[in-house]
C-alpha cells in the first residue's frame, strides 16, 4: 500500500510507464486548509493522479493545471479558494490554498530520495521557487537558501508484531491497511501462514533466549501479543535498549506488574516505564479487531505527539527565513 505522506514511489512508477510527471505541493494556506502544509499529489501527463490536497472538491482542477504545466514544460503556482480566479471552487471554512506545480524534478533526485527512504533515513528536497532547481538534503541543520522551500520525507512507519493468535493477525491486517510497514514474528505456524496469505512479511521465532528479529529504529513501533509470556523477557531486553518509539505488551494490569518485576530483576527497571501495558487505549475492547484498533490508536497518538517531531527539526515543510513573510512569486 502506498503512503499518502510519501508519493515518491508513485512518481517513480509513472516515470517507469514513460510518463512525464508533476509533483504538486501545498505550500501555503489561509484559514483552515483540508490538508497540512507539505501535502503532495503526483500527476502524470495522461491525467492519472495519486494523493489529494482538498478532500475532493478541487482535485480535478489541480490535475488539469498539472497536466497543462507538463505540456508547457514550466512550473507554475496556483491558488484555490479565497483569492483564486477559480471563483466557482470554494474550500471549507472559507480557506485558500497555494500550490506549487513542479514539472522539472529529475529522475536522479527522485532516486536519491527513494534510496534514503529505503535505508530508513529522513531526507528532504529543496526547491527553488525562482529557478526551479532542486537539491536533496540529508542534514537537517543545512541552511535554506533564499526563495527555497524544503519538504521532508520520512521513512515509512514500521510496525513490528511478535505474538500469535487472532490478536496478532488482526493487528497485522489493520496496521497494513493504516499504511504501516508491518512485519510479524511468531513461533506459531498458523499465525504466520494467516499473515503470509495477506502479503505480510513474516519470520519464525525459534529461540526463547535469543529471538531473531530485525533491528529497530526511531520510526518503529513494537508490540508483543503473547498469552504465554515466556518469550517476553529476551525480546523486551532488546527493545528497551533500542530507539523504537513505542513498545506495547498484551496482558492484564496484574500481568504487567509481574512483567515489570521481572524486568527489574534483569536490571531494566529504569527503562521499563517505556512499555505500554496493558497495551492499547481503553475503549473496552473485546474482539481481536477492537483490541487491534485500541493498540493502533495508541501507537499513532504516540507517533504524532512525540516521534514525528524528533525525526526532523520543524514541520514537514519549511521556507527560508527570507521568505517566511510570504510565499515568493514564481518566475519562469
Amino acid at each position: 500500500m502506498d503512503s499518502l505522506e510519501n508519493l515518491i514511489t508513485n512518481f517513480i512508477s509513472y516515470r517507469e510507464d514513460g510518463q512525464r510527471v508533476a509533483l504538486v505541493t501545498l505550500i501555503g494556506n489561509t484559514g483552515s486548509s483540508p490538508r497540512p502544509l507539505g501535502t503532495q499529489m503526483v500527476v502524470s501527463e495522461d491525467g492519472r493522479s495519486v494523493g489529494y490536497l482538498t478532500g475532493g472538491c478541487a482535485e480535478s482542477v489541480i490535475v488539469s493545471e498539472a497536466v497543462a504545466a507538463i505540456g508547457a514544460g514550466h512550473n507554475r503556482q496556483i491558488r484555490l479558494g479565497v483569492g483564486s480566479p477559480y471563483i466557482d471552487i470554494q474550500l471549507p471554512c472559507g480557506a485558500g490554498i497555494d500550490l506549487y506545480i513542479d514539472v522539472g524534478l529529475c529522475d536522479e533526485k527522485v532516486q536519491q530520495i527513494e534510496s534514503s527512504l529505503q535505508s530508513r533515513s529522513p531526507v528532504a528536497l529543496d526547491t527553488s521557487m525562482t529557478t526551479g532547481k532542486h537539491q536533496v538534503v540529508l542534514d537537517s541543520a543545512q541552511a535554506l537558501a533564499t526563495g527555497v522551500f524544503r519538504r521532508w520525507y520520512l521513512p515509512r512507519r514500521r510496525l513490528l508484531i511478535m505474538g500469535k493468535g487472532p490478536n496478532t493477525t488482526a493487528l497485522a491486517s489493520l496496521g497494513t491497511a493504516s499504511d504501516y510497514e508491518v512485519e510479524v514474528f511468531s513461533p506459531d505456524r498458523n499465525t504466520l501462514e494467516a499473515c503470509s496469505r495477506e502479503g505480510i512479511t513474516t519470520g519464525v521465532l525459534k529461540n526463547l533466549q535469543s529471538p531473531d528479529f530485525p533491528p529497530v529504529d526511531t520510526g518503529t513501533a513494537a508490540v508483543l501479543l503473547f498469552h504465554e509470556h515466556d518469550w517476553e523477557p529476551s525480546i523486551l531486553k532488546t527493545l528497551l535498549t533500542s530507539e523504537c518509539f513505542y513498545i506495547g505488551a498484551l496482558g492484564s494490569q496484574k500481568t504487567h506488574e509481574q512483567r515489570i518485576v521481572q524486568l527489574q530483576s534483569l536490571g531494566l527497571g529504569q527503562v521499563s516505564g517505556r512499555i505500554h501495558g496493558p497495551v492499547g487505549m481503553e475503549i473496552q475492547a473485546k474482539t481481536p479487531i477492537e483490541i487491534a484498533i485500541s493498540i493502533l490508536a495508541e501507537i499513532t497518538l504516540t507517533y504524532r505527539s512525540t516521534c514525528s517531531g524528533q525525526l526532523i527539526p520543524d514541520s514537514i515543510l519549511s521556507f527560508s527565513s527570507a521568505t517566511t513573510g510570504g510565499i515568493p512569486a514564481l518566475k519562469v
